[in-house]
């Protein structure tokens, strides 16, 4: 199991599409900053937008902008990576050599998982650490402070991760299935894609199709880990409307895990009927 690990490890740093994933993260959360503090400059830092760029870019509320960003491409990173981990081995027939020195073929599947939690969590911590690095450098330019420890809570960090966590595994896990079924990477980032954005249009037309789908779920636990007071109160509101009906945090967990783990269960028994020469 290690050698495999550090064999998929090698494919994957070394992936043009992984390294472009990166690229694109860090580059959208530059641009922000560039473009905050930019304007900030042009109506000058002591105007009502300068003072909210001060604020932008002082540490930990300069975490604001990575966290909008990974929440807002989570789905389609988590997407991209798996289509390309798993597209790749069809496509090259890479595990047509390997499965017959292999006893059990779940291992293949499991390690892939594994390695793209892996590869989501750094690119998580880099885009955090970039972000606050680059919001430092802007708060020099405008003059202002560098940080204020008493606004940072490691738990509010962490809730506000694990929204994000949700949507990297539930589509990683959907996008492999797809992939494995179509044997293709384009079908795979084709259907995460298109599947995504017809899914976040389609549980607005219909309360059964928001029950079953996954992303009113994730939104439903989003709004009660994270949001408060009014926020909170209008989110759930919003949420009640697509619904029909309040859904307990607990049932749209139990949803999201369901996506989650019956993805992969379906994913290794498919698996293990055949190999990737299509045989």
């Amino acid at each position: 199991m290690w050698n495999l690990f550090r064999a998929e490890w090698t494919k994957t740093y070394k992936r043009p599409a992984n390294i472009g994933l990166f690229i694109v993260t860090l580059g959208i959360i530059l641009l922000g900053f560039v473009g905050a503090v930019g304007i900030a400059l042009y109506q000058g830092t002591n105007s009502e937008f300068g003072q909210n760029i001060k604020q932008l870019t002082m540490f930990p509320t300069s975490l604001e902008l990575p966290l909008i960003v990974l929440s807002q491409l989570g789905s389609i990173l988590a997407i991209v990576f798996m289509s390309n981990s798993i597209g790749a081995e069809y496509t090259n027939d890479t595990w047509k050599v390997l499965l017959p020195r292999r006893a059990r073929r779940s291992d293949f599947i499991i390690i892939k998982i594994v390695i793209c939690l892996l590869f989501m969590t750094l690119l998580i911590v880099m885009s955090l650490i970039f972000g606050a690095l680059v919001a430092m450098l802007g708060s020099l330019v405008i003059g202002g402070d560098i940080s204020n420890m008493d606004l940072f809570s490691a738990s509010g960090l962490f809730k506000s991760l694990v929204p994000i966590f949700l949507q990297l595994i539930v589509f990683s896990s959907i996008t492999l299935l797809v992939t494995m079924i179509s044997r293709s990477t384009i079908m795979g980032i084709v259907f995460g894609i298109v599947g995504n954005t017809i899914f976040g249009v389609a549980i607005n037309f219909s309360e059964l199709v928001a029950k079953i789908l996954p992303n009113a779920h994730i939104a439903n636990l989003e709004a009660n880990w994270l949001y408060e007071g009014e926020q909170k109160t209008m989110t759930l509101g919003m949420l009640e409307g697509l619904f029909g009906t309040q859904v307990s945090l607990t049932t749209s967990l139990m949803v999201v895990l369901a996506y989650i783990f019956g993805s992969i269960i379906f994913g290794i028994l498919l698996f293990q009927r055949r190999d990737m020469a299509g045989q």
